[in-house]
């Protein structure tokens, strides 16, 4: 071996030595219309990285023509470049030379068709021994009178200027697209919200991506209907089948809007149906009846975040809501010559994935951010032993800054805008450490384990049984329509089911008895 090409020219291969002592073959295939695809493989030996990159030539080669995603001529000068930057790596090694030979065979045969005329028999022209060079070898060719204009394998689209995209490109040019919409400009004046943008990527990332990889579909104009609902049919429960629906009818869209498809495979497939449940099991809450065991839960562990737990509880405030609240949110106002408190929601504080110029995640960031919709500014007035309660929090946290010499040395000092609930670093809770904390703190104390969002749900439920107007409640959840407050927040405990039955069967019966 004489040397080891350096630069990698499109259609050509070319070798380069690791750092660690492994040989590593690339090459930029330009075969039709779109982007070159690049491919890299590497090995012990320059022969072996070789034969390797070889390897994943003839698949690639072979994926694109039998899914029907060529429907002009491969490169025509791909297989004499091919050829002759083997030659030119010197390489002596049999399965080399054959490998090299079946993809230029394979290459020549699909484009004879276009020329009205085909390889003879698609055999592997016999290669040269080991001890002499690959020789360019010229596929013999004879005309065909009778081919037919449909070429096999093609489908139905033979649109010669039909381009092909990888399935990776489309994937980061759809996350950069989604991640501009949460961005407020003039054009854009509603943003989304960049954690459920997270929430989308994500699914792309870990369950779409990898089926399609799995299945060794490489090109987004192979996915169809039919592996899209092999797809979903993969994914285990309702909720996993509905958020990926979900993201693939807007990955399709944006890829039809931007003429990379035709035809949205999505059309026909239809939504995953939810599956019936007990209603019992459709709202988990914690019982009206239960709710001043928790609360007293909360006052013995006496921290910032037992005393977020109990907020929610009696506010139903959301959890970003809760971590983002500051001592400016508690206000109050005269009435009657009392004192009345109430909570103005107005920020919320979440983690945010950081991205790449490519949509990768390449770290977090936790920051301030506003809340779900315009429905959620809004003002909770709060009770008065609550409120005190509130209040005796904020003295301490004062007294707290006030003596502790770390916190000068950073330059923090107290202000009515800092954060209401702090953790040991005195920086403000992401919702994600509720969700850990709050099961946890359930065990400590031994008591029926929830999560932070159940305290949103028990507060519904709370209000609900106890005669709140609909239209309160459901400007205190922040909420647009009660309709939503009622689905997806309220559950109608036994105790409102046994109330109401017996006012029914008490008028029934004296109706009766009268009669």
């Amino acid at each position: 071996m004489e040397r080891v090409r350096e630069k990698t020219e499109q259609n050509t291969v070319s070798v380069r030595r690791t750092s660690n002592g492994y040989y590593e073959a690339r090459i930029s295939l330009k075969i039709g219309g779109g982007k070159s695809n690049r491919f890299q493989k590497g090995g012990k030996e320059q022969e072996l990285a070789v034969l390797h990159l070889l390897e994943a030539i003839e698949q690639f080669i072979d994926s694109i023509i039998q899914n029907g995603l060529m429907t002009f001529k491969i490169n025509t000068n791909l297989p004499q470049l091919l050829i002759k930057s083997v030659n030119n790596l010197q390489i002596q090694m049999p399965e080399v030379t054959e490998k090299t030979l079946l993809i230029v065979n394979k290459i020549n045969s699909f484009n004879s068709k276009f020329d009205n005329v085909i390889a003879i028999n698609n055999n592997i022209v016999p290669f040269p021994s080991s001890q002499s060079n690959i020789i360019p070898t010229i596929i013999p060719q004879i005309p065909c009178n009778n081919y037919s204009s449909e070429i096999q394998g093609l489908g139905k689209n033979t649109n010669k200027n039909v381009d092909l995209y990888k399935i990776d490109d489309v994937a980061v040019n759809w996350k950069k697209y989604e991640l501009q919409l949460c961005k407020e400009t003039d054009d854009n004046p509603s943003p989304l919200c960049q954690k459920t943008v997270d929430g989308y990527i994500k699914i792309l990332n870990t369950v779409i991506l990898p089926f399609l990889k799995d299945n060794k579909f490489l090109y987004i104009n192979q996915v169809n209907e039919e592996i899209i609902k092999s797809l979903l049919k993969s994914i285990h429960g309702y909720q996993g089948k509905r958020n990926s629906y979900i993201v693939l009818n807007l990955f399709f869209k944006y890829l039809k809007n931007e003429k990379i498809l035709n035809v949205n495979p999505m059309e026909n497939v239809d939504k995953p149906v939810k599956p019936p449940k007990n209603e019992e099991d459709e709202i988990i809450c914690i019982e009206p009846e239960n709710q001043d065991e928790y609360l007293d839960v909360f006052k013995r562990e006496n921290t910032d975040m037992s005393l977020l737990f109990e907020t929610m509880l009696l506010t139903g405030i959301r959890p970003e809501e809760a971590c983002g609240l500051k001592w400016t949110a508690l206000q109050f106002q005269y009435r009657d010559d009392e004192k009345k408190y109430e909570l103005v929601i107005n920020n919320a504080y979440k983690d945010f994935i950081l991205y790449d110029t490519e949509g990768n995640k390449i770290g977090h960031e936790r920051r301030d951010d506003r809340l779900k919709t315009q429905e959620s500014y809004r003002s909770i007035p709060l009770d008065s032993r609550f409120a005190k309660r509130l209040l005796q929090h904020k003295e301490n946290q004062k007294r707290k800054f006030n003596q502790s010499i770390k916190l000068k040395r950073k330059g923090r000092e107290w202000t009515e805008k800092e954060y209401m609930f702090l953790g040991r670093t005195y920086h403000p809770y992401v919702s994600d450490t509720l969700s850990s904390a709050l099961p946890k703190l359930c065990d400590k104390y031994k008591v029926t384990r929830v999560s932070p969002y159940i305290l949103r749900h028990s507060f519904a439920t709370f209000c609900f049984e106890n005669g709140m107007k609909e239209l309160t409640l459901m400007k205190i959840m922040g909420h647009s329509s009660f309709e939503t407050t009622h689905k997806y927040y309220i559950r109608v405990t036994k105790k409102v089911k046994q109330r109401e039955m017996e006012e029914v069967f008490k008028d029934v019966f004296y109706e009766r008895k009268v009669s």
